[in-house]
């Protein structure tokens, strides 16, 4: 849950006449003085787990500053009367005490009561209904009329009692990494300057195949208001570019669907509308895109939306080979050029030995004078290689994550 990174850099803005031609009711963003606001996120959802509110706050745009609210009371409580008690577990990162899971036909507020007295209260908020991810696939196509060529993640979903509605979608995408020039062997450093020596020994870590993870930080929304029934039909919710390294070799999406309510849906659409807008900061005023969370002290504006959502998710699994066979593979981060750092120069500096001690660069093979692989004047004793095309663990982890599936 990302949508702050993309929220701070246009909550302090007013775009004029922005209307929604649609049913979705409209936000309306206010004008005003603008110096300081309570940031919220916040998303209960109907599994059973540990849930998490973000507390943050922010200030006027031209101090570009926004830190974690600290030791604050957050408590999360449902229309049966029963508390839910949060935690702060980094700075301005609240967690459930316990797991729970929202309930249906009950309603659920949000209190926030800060370290300096001032209480924050969401409106009450309803469970929405469920539906079920049917199908998650890729499919090798064209975006943009042809100008891109890569893949696109769909999703299909129907809920037959046509109650839902309203989709946000979030995903983390998993993709392996091979260094393309990693050795078994690596350099070391046996004694520095003045006289200095270089040896080397097999790694003793797993440096050549890593796993990166990453969260998506974009609204991604869908409704079906105007569709003759309640269904997600081929919604793409990732593009890829085939240029795109992450597709290399095999890459892995969860998909999480959440079902919210109409107004929450509406208030990630004009977030995401004015996000979406090259002309916002033409014409830069104050402006506050209020939510549902309220100040009970004073007029305090507060930012963001908290809200019950019911979630259903699915994971693929697929290699760059299934939908490009024969064909190369998309370009590495780095050109990867062979080195061959002196051991030492006629100045007394050793750019091997600082290289190696630095982490800039790993030992890839014995440097030969008949290969014709460079044209540095005073070689040193082997081919070495940026740390990033020798050694996985600069782009990602090490460990194979525990969903993982060849």
């Amino acid at each position: 849950m990302e949508y702050l990174k993309s929220t701070i850099h246009l909550l302090f803005v007013i775009c004029l006449g922005i209307f929604m031609h649609s049913c979705i009711d409209s936000f309306e963003i206010e004008t005003i003085e603008f110096n300081s606001a309570l940031v919220v996120e916040g998303t209960i959802t109907d599994q059973n787990e540990i849930q998490l509110i973000r507390v943050s706050r922010t200030f006027p745009l031209d101090t570009v500053l926004m830190s974690g609210l600290s030791k604050a009371k957050v408590e999360v409580k449902d229309s049966n009367g029963s508390i839910y008690e949060f935690k702060e577990t980094s700075a301005g990162v609240y967690t459930s005490k316990v797991p729970f899971a929202a309930v249906a036909d009950l309603t659920y507020s949000l209190t926030i009561q800060s370290n300096d007295g001032k209480t924050y209260i969401s409106e009450d908020t309803t469970v929405p209904a469920t539906s079920i991810i049917d199908n998650l696939y890729a499919e090798r196509d064209f975006k943009d009329d042809g100008a891109e060529e890569g893949m696109f993640i769909y999703v299909d979903s129907y809920n037959p009692t046509g109650q839902s509605k309203y989709y946000r979608y979030e995903y983390d995408e998993t993709f392996k990494i091979i260094a393309p020039f990693w050795s078994s062997a690596d350099a070391y450093v046996v004694t520095p300057l003045p006289e200095p020596e270089v040896d080397i020994r097999a790694r003793t870590e797993e440096e050549r195949v890593c796993y990166k993870t990453v969260s998506s930080n974009t609204i991604i929304q869908e409704n079906t208001t105007e569709f003759s029934e309640d269904r997600v039909n081929k919604f793409p919710v990732r593009f890829i570019n085939r240029e795109n390294f992450i597709l290399s070799h095999r890459y892995s999406i969860l998909v999480r669907q959440f079902v919210q309510n109409r107004a929450a849906y509406a208030y990630y659409e004009t977030l995401e509308t004015l996000s979406g807008s090259e002309s916002l900061f033409s014409q830069i005023q104050a402006g506050f895109l209020e939510g549902n969370i309220k100040s009970q002290t004073d007029k305090e504006n507060v930012i963001g939306y908290f809200q019950v959502s019911t979630v259903s998710e699915k994971r693929i699994f697929f290699n760059y080979t299934d939908f490009f066979p024969g064909e190369n593979l998309p370009d590495y981060v780095s050109d990867c050029p062979l080195l061959a750092p002196p051991l030492i120069t006629e100045g007394g500096a050793s750019p091997l030995i600082d290289g190696i001690e630095q982490n800039l660069l790993k030992y890839y093979s014995e440097y030969s004078p008949m290969d014709d692989l460079l044209t540095t004047e005073s070689p040193g004793p082997y081919y070495m290689v940026y740390s990033v095309c020798g050694d996985c663990t600069v782009l990602g982890d090490n460990t194979v994550p525990d969903y993982w599936i060849e």
